[in-house]
């Protein structure tokens, strides 16, 4: 744990000084900062949308947003949870223009990790159908806490409620999301989860 704080506080510092950079007009500062949060923000918009075709046109509506905002971040928060927090409100924002409010039903994000076994694929898909099964306040909460290692504090902040409702969505979030996977095939993916993830 104080080893994945000690991480979590150097990546910080390193967006925050990329952050400053963008503020200051530097494209070499913002194509940085770009590329170290791409991965987390197309999987956070991924998630939050449930739809392939936004995602770059999010990602792009998020990172012009930095680009004019970089010098409001008044730095009481991790640079990714607000940037997670601009997310949310352009994914929110995307939907409602193209009343695309239903679900999309896709397949789960293609995984680009070529070293993964049948065994943690088969996890990993089962993790996905169960996050698909939760409602997206929960489902967001636990995506924050234990893919962006977030706590309940910044998961309030991104989600813009209170710190408490932050608790008892990621309390409730869990408790459905264990129920799920432990239902037949799922318990071994239930087992790994909680196992490998709990903050």
């Amino acid at each position: 744990m104080e080893e994945r704080n000690s991480k979590a506080n150097a990546e910080d510092r390193h967006h925050r000084e990329l952050l400053a950079g963008t503020a200051g007009g530097s494209l070499r500062a913002f194509g940085q900062l770009y590329d170290l949060l791409y991965t987390s923000l197309v999987r956070f918009i991924y998630r939050h949308t449930q739809s392939p075709s936004v995602v770059e046109e999010v990602l792009n509506d998020v990172m012009l947003v930095v680009w004019q905002k970089a010098g409001s971040f008044r730095g009481d928060s991790r640079v990714l949870t607000w940037v997670l927090g601009i997310a949310r409100h352009c994914a929110l924002n995307r939907l409602q223009r193209e009343r695309a409010w239903q679900r999309i039903v896709a397949g789960p994000v293609p995984c680009a990790c070529p070293g993964l076994d049948e065994g943690r694929l088969a996890t990993l898909d089962a993790l996905e159908w169960a996050l698909g099964q939760l409602s997206e306040d929960h489902r967001v909460a636990i995506e924050l806490a234990y893919f962006h290692g977030m706590s309940c504090e910044e998961i309030a902040e991104v989600c813009a409620c209170p710190v408490n409702t932050a608790k008892t969505r990621l309390h409730y979030g869990r408790r459905r999301l264990h129920t799920l996977l432990s239902e037949g095939k799922q318990a071994l993916a239930a087992d790994d989860f909680f196992e490998k993830t709990t903050p």
